[in-house]
């Protein structure tokens, strides 16, 4: 693996439907980068040892997955997405497996990896979807496995301000949920409750969720982890439960 501290190689070829480019393509290949960070990071706080196998969900169109290959040349990848184009173009683009996703996650078929990087998924859906992918997720690392996601936290309330990310009636039940439970959710206009919409997060709900997902353990937590927006949740498969092993010599 390279150096952390330096950028690697990319495949810059941005396919002609990818609309992550947006505002420009300097913006678009930071995100990649940060992207990237965050799953070196999540790495770094696990006893994972080897990246042997690893799961963009949703890959879009390689916004990250371009960094994920440019780092880890050698890993078997899988690139998931609800857009059938966007995983293929990715499985061809940056070697590795398409795999097309369903409305309902847990229905969809998922390898069990060493990685998994999910940017802007949790975002999307409501309390109950979250809940249930995220265990979902976590069942599908192999063990000491590394979990990386994102969420919409405190920081998603300045940001609705500054660039809008829902018509403010909706916003307003986002917020309420929020100040409510810590989780605030409601669908894109004209869509429903089981479609996607934008959620609102805070940190200790969050980790309240992990905290109640067996055989796994929060590993960290970084608000503005991704692109200085999106908090990062960390999640390893190293049960919070194991026993502890009577001779320290033995430890990793």
């Amino acid at each position: 693996m390279q150096n952390s501290s330096s950028p690697p190689e990319i495949d810059r070829e941005i396919h002609t439907r990818d609309e992550m480019w947006r505002p420009d393509e300097t913006w678009y290949f930071a995100v990649g980068r940060s992207g990237l960070r965050a799953v070196r990071l999540g790495i770094d706080l696990s006893w994972l040892l080897e990246v042997e196998s690893l799961l963009d969900l949703p890959c879009g169109y390689g916004r990250v997955a371009r960094y994920l290959r440019a780092a880890y040349p050698e890993t078997q990848m899988y690139f998931c997405d609800l857009e059938p184009e966007a995983a293929d173009f990715c499985a061809t683009r940056f070697r590795g497996t398409p795999i097309h996703s369903q409305p309902e996650l847990t229905e969809v078929a998922l390898p069990k990896v060493d990685v998994i990087w999910v940017g802007s998924l949790f975002t999307h859906v409501d309390e109950a979807r979250t809940r249930r992918w995220l265990s979902y997720l976590c069942e599908h690392l192999n063990p000491e496995g590394v979990l990386v996601a994102t969420f919409h936290g405190p920081w998603s309330l300045q940001m609705q301000e500054q660039a809008p990310m829902i018509d403010d009636e909706s916003w307003k039940k986002i917020v309420d949920g929020y100040e409510e439970t810590g989780f605030g959710y409601a669908p894109y206009p004209n869509g429903t409750d089981d479609d996607y919409g934008i959620s609102l997060t805070r940190p200790g709900a969050v980790c309240d969720m992990v905290g109640q997902i067996p055989d796994v353990r929060l590993a960290g937590y970084m608000e503005r982890g991704w692109a200085e927006n999106h908090d990062v949740v960390v999640v390893t498969r190293d049960a919070r439960t194991k026993p502890w092993k009577p001779d320290f010599r033995s430890w990793k």
